[in-house]
């Protein structure tokens, strides 16, 4: 019977955490740059920065952004079913913009030579 109590508060806790809006990490993946993150002449820490220093999440309509890369950044999220840019800003190192309504968006990440692109949705 403890067994069974233990499991049903497991349960319960897994479906009360999805009822929180939990950040979800946005893939993000190299658009443009110079120089690819994969490229075999990047060593020894010169060069680009490794692609995971750049990060993005969205926890309901809330977006983080991080881009740990020792270079001003700039962040543009468009609407992909108007096409109007809702978020355009330069930052360091992190940022967080509310996005207002309800849909799906591009994130586009500009870092140096690089841009990131992925795609979410608010609900």
């Amino acid at each position: 019977m403890k067994k069974l109590f233990v499991l049903a508060l497991f349960v319960l806790g897994m479906y009360n955490a999805s009822a929180f809006a939990m950040a979800q990490e946005i893939i993000l993946t190299e658009m443009y740059s110079v120089l690819p993150y994969d490229d075999p002449g990047i060593e020894d820490g010169g060069g680009r920065p490794d692609p995971t220093q750049i990060r993005a999440f969205i926890d309901g309509n809330q977006l983080s952004i991080g881009a740990n890369t020792d270079a001003p950044a700039y962040v543009e999220v468009i609407d992909q079913e108007t096409g109007e840019v809702v978020v355009e800003e330069d930052f360091v190192d992190e940022t967080e913009a509310s996005i207002n309504r309800s849909g799906s968006y591009i994130v586009q990440i500009y870092s140096g030579n690089t841009i990131m692109t992925g795609e979410f949705e608010v609900r």
